[in-house]
């Protein structure tokens, strides 16, 4: 992956002008993730904060141990504006101090991996990292005729998974349904 890839995805396939440059340490954990639909729903969503913020992106990397793995991520620096949406009460307005994006999280519970787990972090300068959603991306070519079992995978876990599908979730617009469910809010 370098910054070439990065941005023929932000034009060709998420159809923006926004084109961060990385440095190479965020393009190799770009290289972690299973598909290109992955990358696209983690720039989706660094896009989508950016445009709440009308700020620069500014992503780094950092490294989160949990459940006995030590996993690095994207870290989104300062990414709390992205959950000032008009539609929300004003009181359950503002983010996390910090977004970690985990590509290939390891189940601590089965012998899984999910597409991606977000961290959020209670410091924008050294931040403590808690896990909060586990992502689940599904392609459509990929994951049509086997939904059931997909959703079977998921059974048993104490933390609830998230499923986004290709064909109904938009990589620019899914991180929506993660702030709203921070929120505590469902859209009428």
């Amino acid at each position: 992956m370098d910054n070439q890839d990065i941005e023929y995805i932000c034009k060709n396939l998420l159809k923006t002008n926004w084109k961060p440059k990385l440095d190479s340490d965020v393009l190799s954990v770009f290289d972690k993730c299973d598909s290109k639909l992955e990358i696209m729903f983690i720039l989706g969503a660094c896009e989508f904060i950016k445009n709440q913020s009308e700020n620069t992106c500014w992503m780094t990397t950092s490294t989160v141990n949990i459940d006995g793995n030590s996993y690095e991520g994207i870290w989104y620096v300062e990414p709390w504006m992205g959950w000032y949406l008009d539609e929300l009460p004003q009181e359950s307005q503002g983010g996390p101090s910090a977004l970690l994006f985990v590509p290939q999280y390891k189940s601590p519970e089965k012998e899984i991996t999910h597409d991606l787990a977000l961290f959020y972090g209670d410091d924008n300068g050294s931040p403590t990292w808690r896990r909060t959603h586990v992502i689940e991306i599904d392609g459509y070519g990929v994951h049509s005729e086997r939904r059931k079992s997909d959703r079977l995978r998921d059974s048993g876990l104490s933390y609830p998974v998230k499923r986004f599908y290709e064909e109904t979730n938009s990589p620019n617009d899914w991180f929506r349904d993660i702030v709203y469910t921070d929120a505590g809010w469902e859209p009428n």
